[in-house]
């Protein structure tokens, strides 16, 4: 399993996982610092053709990035 960081760790090392199967089927973790950048990294995992992808918050709950993005719960001005 390869492992990348995404940004860097916020004030408090607060670290969000996110992980995915790459197109060569390769497991790979990248860790983010805060949630946008958590959401933004699962957006490029999707346009790479990851699958798979799942997020960890700092306190280790996993979820789909879909679930992830929902539970931001972001007003996008519609």
């Amino acid at each position: 399993m390869r492992r990348a960081i995404c940004g860097r760790k916020n004030e408090e090392g607060v670290v969000f996982t996110v992980k995915g199967i790459d197109p060569s089927g390769r497991v790979m973790t990248f860790a983010c610092g805060t949630d946008e950048q958590a959401m933004e990294k699962t957006w490029e995992l999707v346009r790479r053709g990851f699958r798979e992808i799942m997020v960890a918050d700092p306190k280790g709950k996993e979820m789909s990035a879909a679930a992830f993005e929902r539970s931001l719960d972001i007003d996008w001005g519609e």
